[in-house]
């Protein structure tokens, strides 16, 4: 049987950089590990995770979690999931036939709403890291969730917008 592993938390909590540690210890055990990303995100480039401290690794392009299923590996890294779309009983039933998974996302939105499908994933994860920000204004070390400060339209707001971490209602 696998199991689900699921970093989460705000921007700026080290999320990716856990995917990448962990892919490069899994590495180790000599079994099939590929890494993936959502194609929407191309902050890295088009085919890169990478960390605000410079690591970067390149990865698989997906858009939806179904796609996972054409891939043949014993251990799957997903980063960035709150931008898939698809089913979360795929990655449940993959799991079930042995593969292990390692997935970071966003949990919240900056209005403290579910983001995509991790409210779906954290539902079903065997182990769950929830991870915290140092707020960029106040300093507080345990900000919760990404506070967006500008005029928001919709929940995926991948560039040109600020967006801090912090648990204080920005004025």
């Amino acid at each position: 049987m696998g199991d689900i592993n699921v970093f989460s938390g705000p921007m700026k909590c080290g999320k990716s950089m856990q995917i990448i540690n962990e892919f490069n210890r899994q590495l180790v055990t000599g079994k099939n590990v590929m890494i993936f990303k959502p194609k929407i995100d191309d902050r890295m480039g088009s085919n890169l995770i990478g960390t605000r401290d410079g690591k970067k690794i390149e990865a698989n392009n997906i858009e939806t979690i179904n796609e996972l299923q054409n891939y043949n590996a014993d251990i799957f890294f997903i980063d960035e999931f709150q931008f898939l779309d698809g089913d979360v009983k795929v990655i449940e039933e993959m799991a079930e036939k042995g593969k292990k998974f390692f997935i970071a996302g966003l949990n919240l939105t900056s209005e403290k709403k579910p983001f995509g499908k991790m409210g779906d994933l954290l539902c079903i994860a065997d182990n769950v890291k929830m991870m915290t920000s140092i707020c960029e204004i106040c300093k507080n070390d345990n900000a919760v969730y990404s506070y967006f400060k500008g005029n928001k339209t919709e929940d995926i707001a991948i560039r040109r917008q600020r967006i801090y971490t912090c648990m204080q209602k920005m004025l």
